[in-house]
């Protein structure tokens, strides 16, 4: 792969991001004479989750709607992210379920990793999901424009000819670019549209950090990794966030010596000690090397110079390939958009917003996903914003009250880290523990643990210290994470008291019954758990 290549594209949208607010100006003053010219009720800057989720919902409640989309439909996290990383962490979860089979009785003596069906497998998630978009959009009538789009004011965005791909040296499993698809048709010429309301979705990009020395063949971001035709023989990873310590987990399994390194002294600063020191804890014991409290200095051909700082060392740690998991910036141009009068979070990097609509500084403009300052949980909290936009511009311009428009404030969107095996988490954790009460829940006596033979892990919950009981927030670490948390956001969206889900009925035998055990035990009448049983 020339990552140097995509690292020429980068820059040169760039410049040419420089270039199209120049033109801009044109467009205001109607020098644009061959421009064409179209009028929607909604435009949808973005095709990724809360781009696609508010375009859709906009066209349910009977708008017309307009897509614009510089990339792939689906966006980042369709092609290049969530899904394309998450298909091949499927595959790393059978190889862990491999290990462990002798325990049930199956032995499987030897087997063999072959990545270019994992990439294939990839490849096919990525297609169909696109493919059901695709669906959705022409079942809803939703216009889309592959182009680069620029705001020209609170009503009209120009979408101009995409000039170089986001990833245009990348390629699949059969060794064709992702960009050979019908579905990838860029505007030939400048297309002026028009609508009531306008909604920025666009995300951000990776952007190697200062430290990278420029045009590094070895140095890769997460995509260039994930989209590899081979499984290097050593990686370094730097970042222990979400997407490192996912990425170490994926190609651990893949028989990859992994170096993981991290400027904090814990890995997940996003979660609470005890579930980042269990994740820390199941990668080592799957052979990654983690090295905390290092600053890099510089990374060059396969060379990562480190500071230790607490013993002011300085180390140099080699690998086949480098992917760096720190450093991203916004797609769109933010003094542009500032000039347009929308109010940007500079510290934060991201466009203010009315959390309850969605609205920027611009009555017309509205805002969604990782551009703006409070989607913390990704794609979830992306959705959830979508239809947030959605709705709030629908009942503006409905002028009506009807509650087919209304969303609750939902402060617990949930959200997983999809290490093996997984964590998850939902609700703030309080900064104060005043009239906070922290309880610990673990699967040792869970009956579907039992037979499942997945023991290992735990439930950790804040409740309010008052009657009745109800969660703050919930952490957890374990196989089955993914689905469970679902049902501690939905009892914290919902306000149940911890109380009132004691009385609900689970299917047994299954993992969401500890959710009822472990409120049991929060209340003192646990009839299943005993924290020191089995131990």
């Amino acid at each position: 792969m020339d990552t140097a290549k995509s690292r020429e594209s980068v820059t040169t949208d760039r410049e040419q991001g420089s270039q199209l607010v120049n033109d801009l100006a044109e467009v205001s003053r109607g020098k644009s004479e061959h421009t064409e010219q179209y009028q929607f009720d909604v435009i949808v800057i973005g095709s990724g989750p809360g781009g696609y989720t508010s375009a859709i919902r906009c066209a349910q409640l009977g708008k017309s709607v307009a897509i614009v989309e510089r990339d792939l439909l689906g966006g980042h996290a369709v092609n290049w992210g969530c899904v394309p990383l998450n298909s091949m962490i499927a595959s790393a979860r059978l190889i862990r379920s491999i290990h462990e089979c002798d325990r049930y009785g199956i032995r499987i003596p030897s087997y063999r990793i072959d990545f270019s069906y994992i990439t294939r497998h990839r490849d096919e998630a990525v297609k169909k999901i696109r493919s059901q978009l695709k669906h959705f959009l022409e079942k809803y009538h939703i216009q889309l424009y592959t182009g680069n789009a620029c705001i020209v004011n609170p009503h009209h965005v120009l979408v101009k000819p995409v000039q170089k791909r986001t990833y245009a040296t990348i390629h699949d499993a059969n060794g064709q670019s992702p960009y050979e698809t019908s579905d990838y048709t860029s505007v030939r010429a400048d297309v002026e549209i028009s609508g009531n309301n306008i909604i920025i979705a666009a995300g951000v990009e990776y952007e190697l950090p200062h430290f990278v020395e420029k045009n590094d063949r070895k140095s890769v971001d997460p995509t260039e990794l994930l989209w590899r035709r081979t499984i290097p023989e050593s990686l370094i990873i730097i970042g222990g966030g979400v997407l490192g310590c996912e990425i170490a987990s994926l190609y651990s399994h893949l028989r990859s010596n992994v170096i993981l390194i991290d400027k904090n002294s814990r890995l997940l600063k996003c979660m609470d000690e005890q579930v980042s020191f269990a994740v820390e804890k199941c990668l080592k014991a799957n052979g990654v090397n983690i090295t905390l409290n290092a600053n890099v200095e510089r990374v060059s051909n396969g060379e990562v110079i480190i500071q230790l700082r607490q013993t002011d060392i300085q180390r140099t740690i080699r690998g086949a390939l480098v992917v760096v998991c720190v450093g991203r910036k916004p797609t769109f141009d933010y003094k542009y958009l500032e000039q347009l009068g929308i109010r940007i979070d500079h510290e934060q990097s991201t466009i203010i917003i009315d959390e309850k609509t969605c609205q920027t500084s611009i009555r017309t403009i509205y805002a969604c996903g990782g551009i703006v300052s409070s989607c913390w949980s990704w794609v979830s909290c992306a959705v959830r914003q979508g239809h947030i936009a959605a709705n709030a511009i629908c009942c503006v311009s409905e002028n009506t009250n009807n509650s087919k428009f209304h969303m609750a404030t939902n402060p617990a969107a949930p959200f997983v880290i999809n290490v093996i095996p997984a964590v998850a988490s939902v609700g703030k954790i309080p900064k104060s523990t005043d009239n906070v009460l922290i309880y610990m829940y673990k699967f040792h006596t869970d009956r579907r643990a039992i037979i499942d033979s997945q023991t290992w892990g735990f439930v950790k919950m804040w409740t309010t210290s008052d009657e009745p009981k109800r969660f703050l927030a919930v952490q957890l670490a374990h196989e089955a994470a993914a689905e469970i948390i679902q049902y501690y956001s939905m009892i914290i969206s919902l306000n149940l008291s911890i109380r009132d889900v004691c009385f609900l009925s689970f299917a047994h035998p299954t993992y969401t019954e500890s959710i009822k055990e472990a409120c049991e035990y929060v209340l003192g009448q646990s009839m299943n758990y005993d924290e020191n049983l089995g131990l």
